[in-house]
């Protein structure tokens, strides 16, 4: 089972609370958590797009880094582990999204990956910068997102693209070079618009998980079994919170803590603009099975406890058919520490990186 990082590239993280860690991103911040997750055991990293934040008294994601240009820095200054990079794909247009991938991916060496991201249930950032097409592009933005990856794709594979769909169409858009690796797509959406959007143009999933392992569970076998049915071997990797301290109690007292005391005002902001994404299995029909616990862990299932507690849980958790976990974590360059030192050892279930051997 790998393990990954969901870093906190946007403020405060994925902790809406006002007890929480409380902090604006820095690059040298993330850089010190990719390096620290590369010496500890990480296989990857993945960073958000957030082009406005939700306000509230702890101004909750008003401050964020821009995913592509982080990404091309960490492409640098790290050595092995894989890099997923988002883009708003109504604020950037897909000729530009392929030649930035391109380009980190030479950074890189092939360790890098596209994370589509339709917007649409955050209408209030995109419709500052003009370019929202109206709260009806809920309903067809999958189907946009699908025309957008095979501009992208095209442009890829051939340098040019003549795409003409219902929503892109192009005559002679050109781009050079040409990736020097496969470049992998990956999708982050869990409606069934999504899951037949990764059946067509994804190489990965990730999703959130919230209602405990055996939720996850059935979530993940329906998910699979689609999957199979459209003769694609991808398993989804999954979103799963820990906080961690020396004894169970520590951890789960400083869980409490934060969900005592939410942002309020991050939580109205966001039921309010959800409210508007009227798509099947979308963000409104998530947020409605949430209740205040899930607002402040961000609709993320979070495991608590020792280093000893979090090891069990995880083996439990990694006995999903899943491909691996993203994790959120409170302390991000401790808690890593700690569990590259103490909890991936006495794992039954981690698979550690693959490191390539130096030249």
């Amino acid at each position: 089972m790998e393990f990954g990082i969901f870093i906190p590239s946007a403020r405060n993280g994925y902790i809406i609370s006002e007890t929480a860690p409380q902090y604006s991103p820095t690059y040298d911040h993330m850089r010190e958590i990719c390096q620290t997750g590369e010496a500890n055991g990480f296989s990857f990293a993945l960073s958000l797009s957030a082009l406005r934040g939700h306000g509230g008294t702890t101004g909750f994601w008003d401050d964020a880094l821009e995913s592509m240009t982080q990404m091309a820095a960490l492409a640098r200054d790290t050595e092995f582990m894989k890099l997923i990079g988002s883009v708003n794909i109504l604020a950037i247009h897909p000729a530009i999204a392929a030649r930035m991938a391109v380009t980190i991916d030479q950074i890189s060496d092939g360790r890098f990956s596209l994370n589509i991201v339709p917007g649409g249930w955050h209408p209030r950032e995109l419709e500052v910068m003009k370019v929202w097409p109206g709260y009806e592009y809920n309903e067809y933005r999958w189907k946009y997102a699908g025309e957008y990856c095979q501009v992208v794709r095209e442009l890829w594979e051939k340098g040019v693209s003549d795409f003409q769909g219902d929503y892109f169409q192009y005559e002679d858009l050109r781009m050079g070079p040409q990736p020097e690796h496969h470049m992998n797509i990956v999708c982050a959406g869990a409606s069934e618009d999504a899951i037949k959007f990764t059946t067509q143009y994804a190489d990965y999933s990730f999703r959130l998980a919230w209602g405990g392992p055996e939720a996850l569970r059935e979530v993940v076998d329906r998910f699979n079994g689609q999957m199979d049915e459209a003769g694609r071997t991808i398993r989804p990797y999954v979103a799963l919170g820990v906080v961690m301290a020396d004894t169970d109690e520590e951890a789960e007292a400083k869980l409490q803590n934060y969900v005592d005391n939410p942002d309020l005002g991050v939580m109205e902001y966001m039921l309010g603009q959800a409210a508007t994404d009227s798509a099947a299995g979308g963000t409104s029909e998530i947020l409605a099975g949430v209740d205040a616990k899930g607002f402040v862990q961000f609709s993320t299932d979070f495991i608590t406890g020792s280093p000893a507690s979090i090891a069990r849980q995880l083996d439990e958790w990694a006995e999903i058919d899943v491909a691996g976990y993203m994790l959120v974590l409170t302390d991000y360059v401790e808690d890593i520490k700690r569990m590259g030192s103490e909890v991936f050892p006495l794992m039954k279930n981690f698979t550690p990186p693959t490191v390539p051997a130096k030249a």
